[in-house]
């Protein structure tokens, strides 16, 4: 007896070929029905044997195209109507909207046809599928539709016309398709807008790398600034250029070639073959990549070809430097005249192309952490705009994120659209992008915000633009978000001990908080344990000279000199001390890895947020088990002493111990204090459940000991899995914690 069913599929169902693939499957099971586009998401109506109607709910989760996501299907009976065929309808699509896909990496079959010489598209470098390319990148409005992207003024050929109406085709209904015929074609020009007359710019623009020039080219999100990773003289002429003295550049290659220059396992060569394709930090292996491409690093920060012209030009050379083109701090660049105005004294000529890119978007960033996946580090294209579920349903939400490493988050019901990576908010530009995603997000979500969350320090750009916005305006402190954040990703709804590790965060008592000890559920968490207030003088200064955090620290807590800066600079910061003037005071974790950082000579001061504290980690030697003394102190709150920390450094570098051994005896003394407080907290408070949060966490060292020391003493330790430990993640805390605040 034939039966009737109704399925209703919420997700990332459109732009990936989803359509298509329902009806293939409907024939293949002899089901008769429809599915169309709705605002919600896809509704499907099948008819035929209960079995093969029961196969088909298994098949459409197991087989789904690579780049959709299902986040629900509801699956209803209904009356039988007899119909005699499977169809596409048209789509249904009301005031509300619909999901955005994120841009895709190019899929297999596409560059297979790229490169056959019989294929129309033999090639082409904008080659594309329902299953791979521009979609975020290049949409103006919802619902996703190619009249409402930047491939509006693109008309298509009869040829691609075809493939997009024939629903057994692999590009029925891409939008962004395209051939030699109609489509984008790409340009090479000087950097004095000359345009280079060539028959293939693509070709010409990998000989010029090969010959040493430094060159900007058009990619899905925005312009990378290129140049041949084994050119020596390219590459520190770049660093040179850029004012980029020491952070590492990422490298592009592909597979077989990176094969040479790193190591890497079976889980992160999947997680570079995703539709994500995001740069991973893997160990070096071998020098054929220049040093001064990641200098005194153990890792490399690379990716595999994502477009169809990276893999036309790895073809020609096989290690590019692929590092975002903006000038320090500022946005991505996404036009070819943002490159001529900016980018004058840098590159010699720019690769660009026909086909506007209309929301930027860096290159998402991550490492393989054994037992937990892929730790998100930036998290932009291949992810945004995805939203991250909610613990309950909230209303409309804005919260505005954090200074550093921003993003925001857009919210409704239990949705977190959370923006792209939108950077450090200490310039117009960066500001502008903020302030552009904000409305284009809520045009395309149709939420307009009646909370507004943002982080307690007056000073943040985010939050003076918060008090200004209309709604209810809810402050709230950094690290809880933290570590609300963290407990949200992971479903947990019980207590847990929070440890949140990190760099800067307005506390409640108006010290800068960023080595905290919390308890409590989602709903009230409460500091209870901290690293002990240090002095920082002149504030921000200090953050950028770590030297004068390591003479402060020593000086207060050891009543010692030691010789790291002039006499004349060490007299005042003592002055300033022993009068408390011109003094922030810190529990910040990040500050005290900066204090060991300078006072061992690896890093004084830094050209990158957090170079000292990453530099310190790599310094550190594996299989060292000692450690140094420490206290803790019983007061309103527990407080960990370091004084014995630094004396036994001190002590340590009199008697000329190696350096990385030092390095390894204070990640060991890190673990021991946190594996001992937790101990306490949990007999205090009968916890078992530890959530970790902060920038601090980055550090795979300490992270793996912390895990591994709790794993084994009975606690279960949860992280970020969706989001960045770092402050990426702090507006989706403040979305939930403002929420919960205004009831």
């Amino acid at each position: 007896m034939p039966k009737r069913k109704r399925l209703r599929v919420k997700g990332i169902v459109q732009g990936v070929g989803f359509r298509p693939f329902v009806f293939r499957l409907a024939h293949n099971l002899n089901l008769k029905g429809f599915v169309r586009n709705t605002s919600a998401g896809v509704d499907i109506e099948i008819e035929g044997t209960e079995s093969n109607i029961k196969k088909f709910s298994q098949l459409l989760i197991a087989k789904k195209p690579p780049p959709a996501r299902i986040d629900a299907v509801s699956e209803t009976y209904i009356p039988l109507k007899k119909e005699k065929k499977f169809i596409i309808k048209a789509s249904r699509i009301s005031r509300g909207f619909t999901q955005i896909s994120p841009d895709i990496a190019t899929c297999k079959d596409c560059i297979q046809e790229m490169n056959d010489p019989r294929d129309r598209r033999y090639r082409f470098p904008f080659i594309n599928c329902t299953n791979c390319g521009p979609r975020y990148s290049i949409i103006l409005n919802t619902p996703y539709d190619r009249k409402k992207t930047t491939m509006q003024k693109f008309r298509m050929c009869p040829d691609c016309a075809r493939e997009f109406a024939d629903v057994t085709d692999r590009r029925f209904h891409a939008q962004p398709d395209c051939c030699p015929v109609c489509g984008p074609h790409f340009t090479l020009y000087g950097i004095n807008q000359k345009i280079i007359a060539v028959e293939d710019p693509v070709s010409e623009t990998a000989r010029l790398l090969r010959k040493g020039k430094i060159i900007a080219i058009k990619g899905i999100g925005g312009f990378h600034i290129v140049c041949d990773a084994t050119n020596c003289t390219a590459v520190k002429k770049l660093r040179r250029l850029k004012g980029r003295p020491t952070k590492p550049f990422a490298i592009m290659a592909r597979s077989g070639d990176l094969k040479k220059i790193v190591f890497l396992n079976n889980k992160e060569r999947e997680f570079l073959n995703s539709p994500i394709a995001p740069i991973i930090l893997l160990r070096k292996k071998n020098r054929i990549i220049c040093e001064a491409v990641a200098p005194n690093n153990p890792y490399l920060g690379v990716m595999l070809p994502y477009t169809p012209v990276h893999h036309l030009l790895l073809e020609k050379i096989p290690y590019l430097i692929m590092t975002s083109a903006n000038i320090q701090d500022e946005p991505i660049i996404k036009t070819e005249n943002g490159v001529v105005t900016k980018l004058k004294d840098i590159v010699s000529f720019y690769l660009g192309h026909n086909r506007s890119i209309e929301n930027r978007a860096d290159d998402s960033i991550g490492f393989h952490l054994p037992g937990y996946g892929f730790s998100i580090i930036r998290r932009s294209r291949g992810y945004a705009p995805i939203p991250v579920e909610l613990p309950f349903s909230v209303r409309p939400t804005l919260a505005v994120g954090p200074y550093l490493k921003n993003t925001f988050t857009l919210a409704n019901k239990k949705d977190a659209y959370i923006s792209p990576h939108i950077g450090d908010l200490d310039n117009l530009e960066t500001l502008n992008f903020f302030k552009e995603m904000i409305k284009k997000y809520k045009r395309w979500f149709k939420i307009k915000p009646g909370i507004i969350g943002y982080d307690l320090h007056p000073d943040y750009l985010s939050t003076k633009i918060a008090r200004q916005m209309p709604g209810k305006r809810i402050g709230v402190q950094h690290h809880i978000a933290h570590i609300v954040s963290c407990m949200a990703e992971n479903k947990i709804n019980d207590a847990v001990i929070g440890i949140a590790y990190d760099g800067t965060g307005f506390g409640l008592d108006k010290k800068i908080w960023g080595g905290e000890f919390f308890i409590g559920d989602i709903k009230n968490q409460r500091r209870v344990a901290h690293l002990e207030y240090l002095p920082l003088p002149g504030g921000e200064t200090s953050i950028r000279k770590p030297y004068r955090i390591a003479i402060a620290y020593v000086y207060k807590l050891l009543n010692k000199t030691i010789k790291i800066s002039n006499h004349t600079e060490t007299e005042i910061i003592k002055k300033m001390i022993d009068n408390d003037r011109n003094l922030v005071y810190t529990s910040s974790m990040g500050r005290l890895f900066d204090c060991v950082s300078a006072l061992l000579g690896i890093t004084k001061e830094i050209t990158y947020e957090a170079e000292a504290a990453i530099n310190l980690e790599y310094t550190a030697r594996k299989g060292i088990r000692a450690h140094y003394e420490y206290e803790f102190k019983d007061r309103d709150e527990i407080t960990i002493d370091i004084a014995k920390i630094l004396e036994g450094i001190i002590k340590d570098l009199e008697n000329n111990v190696d350096k990385e051994i030092i390095s390894a005896k204070f990640h060991n003394t890190v673990v021991k204090f946190t594996l001992e407080m937790v101990k306490k907290l949990s007999r205090i408070y009968y916890m078992k459940k530890v959530c970790l949060s902060g920038g601090v966490f980055q550090n795979r060292y300490l992270l793996k000991q912390i895990i591994k020391t709790l794993g084994n003493q009975g606690f279960d330790v949860y992280i970020h899995r969706k989001l960045p430990t770092n402050d990426g993640c702090i507006s989706y805390g403040q979305a939930i914690i403002a929420n919960i605040k205004a009831e």
